[in-house]
């Protein structure tokens, strides 16, 4: 097995941004572009205002489903940028489950829609759109998930992990840019593979 130097998930994302600022890092259903300068500018004011909700290294954010499928990367991006691990809600689990698992893990906020209390938009009007800082390590926690069904135990993927798993996935199948990868049956930290790489994601649905 290949030995990796230990990063985190998002440091590669940003330097990518600055490398290629106007190359497409989405693409739309429509049609429609995000630049990796949009992408990270709207991820990095985002960032912003969950730091000041709490986000941080140790501290948890909740994800939900978007209404757009860039909406849930962006927000998967502001996570990881602030330092917080993300979980997953599944409006579809039964409500006895997922007030389990909001009080088996005490989270900032949920963003998203489809659970009780999640935000769909938050105000990031007037917010920097340049990274923030953060005390972030490739041993912090990037997320916690959970099987189906019952209470099982949290799997916790740390930014070490998911990093060196990606690296995997390049070192099989090498992106660059100018390549486009249509939406991705990955993980949701999986999209970072072809991000990291400046390649362009293709959004063709739900995420």
């Amino acid at each position: 097995m290949a030995e990796y130097p230990a990063t985190t998930v998002v440091g590669p994302v940003e330097a990518q941004a600055a490398r290629t600022p106007d190359a497409p890092a989405l693409v739309l259903a429509d049609g429609g572009v995000v630049t990796y300068r949009e992408l990270n500018g709207s991820a990095n004011r985002l960032a912003r205002v969950l730091l000041r909700q709490g986000a941080r290294p140790g501290a948890m954010v909740g994800l939900a489903p978007a209404r757009r499928p860039e909406e849930l990367l962006t927000a998967l991006l502001a996570v990881a940028k602030s330092g917080a691990a993300y979980l997953s809600l599944d409006p579809a689990d039964p409500p006895g489950r997922r007030e389990w698992l909001l009080a088996e893990n005490e989270l900032v906020c949920v963003l998203g829609e489809g659970v009780p209390g999640a935000v769909a938009d938050l105000d990031t009007s007037g917010e920097l759109d340049t990274d923030p800082p953060r005390a972030l390590t490739p041993q912090h926690l990037l997320c916690v998930g959970y099987g189906p069904g019952g209470r099982q135990a949290a799997v916790r993927l740390t930014h070490s992990e998911a990093d060196r798993r990606v690296r995997e996935l390049q070192a099989a199948h090498p992106l660059g840019p100018g390549d486009r990868v249509l939406q991705l049956r990955l993980p949701h930290w999986g999209f970072l593979w072809p991000l990291r790489t400046g390649a362009a994601v293709v959004l063709t649905g739900e995420c």
